[in-house]
């Protein structure tokens, strides 16, 4: 009988030993691929200006045509619940996080790499500062469903742009871009801060 005891007491070791292993496995396979960290200036009080970005993975290219397919799309018939119903579909590929308690879902994200730096591109819903909007100075009355942030570094460090303060076109490939970049008002200064052993 304690033989039988011990045996269910090793079996039952074993069994969340297995089980905390695939839930570090897990873990590790859904870290960030990339993390921005940042802060805004245009929130009511200084302990709430902190940004951070964490990226698990870059939207695939059959992901992003489907983006902008759906953008194409609401640009001619202006059917938002057709948009968002589109961008719902596609897989999170990461959060956008402020002082809110819920951070933002990232639907549609890529990269270019130019002589200036890193060019980033990213959808996120609901739209920026609906999460709490008394957390900020100027509140978004123009897009609740969804933002287009555009963050530009130079090396390590840059800066984040809005949809909420400009328009969003497309570039000579037709992926989603801010119009205007340079004449946008500042959304946040940030700095890469991913591991380096994620890099």
């Amino acid at each position: 009988m304690k033989l039988f005891s011990h045996s269910l007491s090793t079996v039952k070791s074993l069994t969340v030993l297995t089980l905390m292993a695939c839930l570090v496995s897990t873990n590790a396979m859904a870290a960030a691929r990339i993390t921005l960290s940042g802060a805004t200036s245009d929130v009511k009080y200084e302990t709430d200006s902190d940004i951070r970005l964490s990226l698990i993975d870059w939207s695939t290219p059959e992901q992003q045509d489907a983006v902008e397919s759906a953008w194409r799309q609401y640009n001619d018939d202006g059917d938002l619940e057709a948009f968002m119903t589109a961008l719902q579909e596609q897989e999170s590929r990461g959060y956008l996080f402020s002082a809110a308690a819920i951070g933002y879902s990232i639907k549609y994200a890529w990269q270019e790499e130019t002589p200036a730096g890193k060019h980033m591109r990213f959808l996120v819903t609901l739209g920026l500062k609906t999460r709490n909007p008394y957390l900020w100075n100027t509140p978004n009355n123009a897009s609740p469903e969804f933002t287009l942030v555009e963050v530009q570094l130079d090396s390590e460090t840059g800066v984040a742009k809005t949809s909420l303060d400009g328009e969003i076109g497309f570039n000579e490939n037709g992926q989603l871009v801010l119009d205007r970049f340079e004449d946008l008002n500042l959304f946040a200064t940030m700095e890469d801060s991913t591991p380096y052993y994620l890099e």
